[in-house]
């Protein structure tokens, strides 16, 4: 079946077409999920096969994404010991995203949001779930956000050059700028911040992540992922600082950040466009 042949049975057929994408999407979800736990331990990601907290090895049709975690209800088979929710979300994300990406990217993009996306779910995953995030998918990404720029220079917009060579040339050189913006800007601030606090403010971690946001998305998108980030950081905690002001206790809850980062470089990569335009209309106004 050849490209075209995909691209006729898509049209005729797009929800049949969006559902398998969607598959395509919680099977790679189920594999983040093995480095989500797998990969802040230092273990490796290939063997053993998957196997459950009693030590049991767990037949491959338990582990059927989304559905292997309903059926079981939400326990094991083997020792009835609770399986977390976040197995059955970061499928349900990632099949979702994969989608959104198939619906309303052009297909080159589409392409590279199904390699940009799962490495944020599986940062942010490792963040919330051990507060540590390993540098191989940080480095990672911003090496594939690189190359890829080189090979689908679209991505960064450049279509209208008649010249190839030179289409690449300049989405590399968006890409790096992008790296060098996202990098700099979060240690300036880390530096900065770690100075007047009298300790760390940012990790390294997130000094990465947001240069790989940069390769993907270029300057703008490094810029927004701090930021914006930001604000998505605070209406994370509000719940938690609103329900502790309530009850008049301190608040003491601990907000991972690179979470906040992925979801402002997911908004960003799909409409980051019009987010410029919106500003600009904004500020003319």
């Amino acid at each position: 079946m050849t490209l075209v042949d995909l691209q006729n049975f898509a049209q005729l057929h797009p929800a049949l077409a969006a559902l398998s994408v969607g598959a395509v999407g919680a099977c790679v979800g189920s594999f983040l999920n093995v480095c989500i736990h797998r990969l802040p331990k230092g273990e490796s990601i290939v063997t053993p096969g998957s196997r459950c907290a009693c030590g049991q090895p767990i037949p491959f049709w338990y582990n059927i994404p989304l559905f292997g975690w309903l059926f079981l209800r939400g326990r094991a088979h083997c020792c009835a010991a609770r399986i977390s929710v976040r197995y059955p979300l970061v499928e349900l994300v990632t099949a979702l995203l994969f989608i959104a990406a198939w619906t309303f990217l052009p297909p080159a993009k589409a392409a590279v949001a199904c390699v940009y996306l799962p490495l944020l779910v599986l940062l942010a995953g490792c963040d919330l779930d051990d507060m540590m995030v390993p540098d191989a998918p940080n480095f990672a990404l911003v090496g594939t956000g690189v190359i890829l720029a080189m090979l689908v220079p679209s991505v960064h917009g450049e279509t209208a050059n008649s010249i190839e060579a030179v289409n690449r040339f300049r989405a590399l050189m968006d890409a790096l700028l992008g790296v060098a913006v996202g990098t700099a800007l979060v240690w300036w601030i880390r530096t900065i911040g770690s100075v007047l606090a009298g300790r760390e403010a940012m990790g390294e971690a997130d000094i990465i992540l947001c240069a790989g946001v940069g390769a993907f998305c270029g300057w703008q998108g490094a810029v927004f992922c701090l930021f914006g980030g930001s604000i998505v950081g605070v209406v994370t905690a509000l719940p938690g600082l609103i329900q502790a002001k309530i009850k008049g206790e301190e608040y003491v809850g601990v907000v991972p950040f690179v979470p906040s980062m992925a979801i402002a470089g997911a908004i960003w990569f799909f409409r980051g466009p019009e987010l410029v335009m919106l500003w600009r209309n904004w500020a003319a106004s």
